[in-house]
């Protein structure tokens, strides 16, 4: 069972449902929620000092949206894709990212190039003491700052939902390799990104999820075919 005690922060009565929606979808998305992993609707209600009902009503949203499923009982984590599935959404996500990132080239500026660079340094750090955790949060922040660059909140959304879905299953990339190799993804995408290059970007994002598609996929074919 997930302790959310130093990763959860209690909450205003104001508009809860959607608060502890955020708040949930920033946990799954920043790798506060592994697979194997879970959470009951009284943890969450104690964590975030709310009653259960926006829980319930924010966990709703979330399962609808396929980012959480029920485990056991009244256990709720993330859900085992299926591997045809998760081949769909690498292939989706590759197309949809890449036109946020070229947008994103195109609105670009000194300030969110500044951004990423520093970003860059947080993950090398956080590769060379091997905290996943720490990678996980820097490569999401990543991630969206080029996303929100391209301007459009509602492609931001979709992109948002791809990863709700996929997110939790980076804890995959354990593994030194896995996040030196991710890393120079990053160079190469910023570089480009700078340069004004969407076509060079473009390639590096797209080695950049196939890569840890890879690993995860893996993952989840071993968790498959072990007994039980």
């Amino acid at each position: 069972m997930a302790n959310l005690a130093g990763r959860a922060r209690p909450l205003r009565k104001e508009t809860l449902q959607n608060q502890v929606y955020r708040e949930l979808c920033e946990l799954i998305l920043e790798g506060g929620l592994a697979p194997g992993e879970s959470v009951t609707v009284a943890s969450i209600a104690e964590a975030f000092n709310v009653s259960p009902m926006p829980v319930r009503e924010a966990l709703t949203r979330l399962m609808e949206a396929g980012a959480l499923t029920v485990i056991s009982g009244r256990s709720i984590g993330v859900p085992t894709p299926d591997p045809a599935a998760f081949e769909d959404l690498k292939n989706v996500r590759i197309e949809v990212e890449s036109t946020a990132l070229r947008w994103a080239i195109a609105n670009r500026d000194a300030a969110f190039e500044a951004r990423l660079a520093a970003l860059l340094e947080e993950m090398d750090k956080a590769e060379q003491n091997r905290d996943l955790k720490a990678h996980i949060r820097t490569n999401y922040e990543f991630h969206f700052t080029i996303y929100r660059q391209s301007g459009s909140p509602l492609l931001l959304e979709i992109i948002e939902n791809f990863w709700l879905r996929v997110g939790p299953y980076f804890h995959a990339l354990r593994e030194r390799g896995n996040l030196r190799v991710s890393n120079t993804h990053h160079r190469l995408l910023h570089k480009a990104i700078c340069e004004g290059d969407a076509t060079g970007a473009t390639e590096a994002l797209a080695q950049d999820i196939l890569a840890a598609y890879d690993t995860m996929a893996e993952t989840l074919l071993k968790a498959k075919a072990a007994p039980g």
